[in-house]
């Protein structure tokens, strides 16, 4: 049965993408023996390559019917192909490099959300992995749908959905700002690998002047926030909390079972406060907080520092993948990001945060007021 499904998935995509531009390049069994052999070689000791899950075999399986059929295959129906393999890992560090095969970018508006990850649809096939939150995988369309729409130029686009007026970010140097908000102090972090180290050091001390200085509740705004490097994540949380409060992190590498998370990573903040921060702290993800993000928050909560809100994001709670490498394809010439290193927090196994799941614009409204009303009713005088 799964085998018939992919069969008919392989020949929809060939209705869906019947090839533009660069699309015209086809490629014959022998490439794409060769891609599969690649693929094979990085994933050995993956559940990509070992396990049973019935959508990491389905998946496969159209890829080895391909092959077996000896008939050439255009360059996005191949991708697309390899891409549902790879996602249904559900880890958004392993993917198709989709941004660079798109040779524009579109300024039309993304179809709506139930039309953007519509099974049946068009675009659905581009999304992370169906085990992923609904509200990551529809964050996830929406951010790259500018070279989504350009990949599809033809596709139907259905409704269009309406643009969202809002308050929009202060500039952001080094990918960080602080807002005061009154009540409360907003310190906006969109990753964590913006700029120079020198950059990164004047950008964090001004913000870390600025928060001890205002003594207000903080809401450390990391919607959006796809990661980065761990120096920067640990500089940030030293600001809260000391170091010998920290949950154990540990590392292991990607695809070394073996390892079992023997080694672990001491602080190693990129800068060194000289006082911390005890003040109120809520954290705020969205369905695009990920990777390094998503550590930072999984300290806060398992440390007792502070409250999460916000929605489910495209991670689990407890732990990551890390700093992919880009792998370029021996047959197609295609681009995959595979990671190189596991990152494990506390002590319990992966699970999903206790967040809602809810693609509605409202729920990204509420967590925002579930945040603020936390900080505002939290005790707000200072532990001596």
């Amino acid at each position: 049965m799964f085998r018939l499904t992919w069969c008919i998935t392989a020949i929809l995509l060939g209705a869906f993408w019947p090839g533009v531009g660069w699309g015209q390049e086809v490629f014959s069994a022998d490439e794409m023996r060769q891609d599969i052999g690649l693929l094979d070689s990085l994933f050995s000791s993956h559940n990509l390559s070992t396990g049973s899950d019935l959508e990491v075999l389905s998946s496969r399986d159209a890829l080895l019917l391909s092959v077996q059929k000896d008939s050439a295959i255009n360059r996005l129906d191949w991708a697309l192909l390899v891409h549902q393999w790879l996602r249904s890992a559900n880890d958004a560090h392993i993917r198709i490099r989709f941004e660079q095969m798109a040779d524009s970018v579109t300024s039309s508006l993304p179809p709506a959300s139930g039309e953007l990850l519509r099974e049946d649809g068009p675009w659905e096939a581009f999304a992370p992995g169906r085990g992923s939150a609904q509200c990551a995988r529809l964050s996830w369309m929406q951010k790259t749908w500018p070279w989504l729409g350009a990949l599809l130029p033809d596709a139907e686009v259905g409704q269009r959905s309406a643009e969202v007026a809002g308050e929009q970010d202060p500039p952001l140097k080094a990918g960080m700002a602080v807002v005061d908000h009154g009540a409360f102090s907003r310190w906006i972090i969109r990753d964590f690998s913006t700029g120079t180290f020198a950059e990164f050091k004047k950008s964090f001390r001004r913000c870390v002047r600025m928060l001890s200085k205002a003594k207000a509740p903080v809401l450390l705004d990391l919607r959006g926030n796809l990661g980065g490097l761990r120096t920067r994540r640990h500089a940030v949380l030293s600001f809260f909390l000391e170091p010998a409060k920290w949950p154990v992190e540990r590392e292991a590498s990607f695809g070394n079972a073996e390892e079992a998370f023997a080694a672990v990573i001491p602080p190693m903040p990129a800068l060194r406060v000289a006082r911390h921060c005890d003040v109120p702290l809520a954290v705020l993800v969205d369905g695009l907080s990920f990777s390094a993000s998503l550590l930072l928050a999984d300290a806060v909560v398992l440390s007792g520092r502070g409250e999460l809100f916000g929605v489910r994001p495209l991670g689990e709670s407890g732990g990551c993948s890390g700093s992919p490498k880009d792998h370029v394809l021996p047959g197609s010439g295609l681009v995959v990001t595979c990671p190189t290193l596991l990152t494990s927090i506390g002590t319990g196994p992966k699970s999903a945060f206790s967040l809602g799941d809810n693609i509605s614009a409202s729920a990204a409204d509420q967590a925002w007021k579930d945040a603020v009303r936390w900080l505002l009713s939290a005790d707000l005088v200072s532990p001596r």
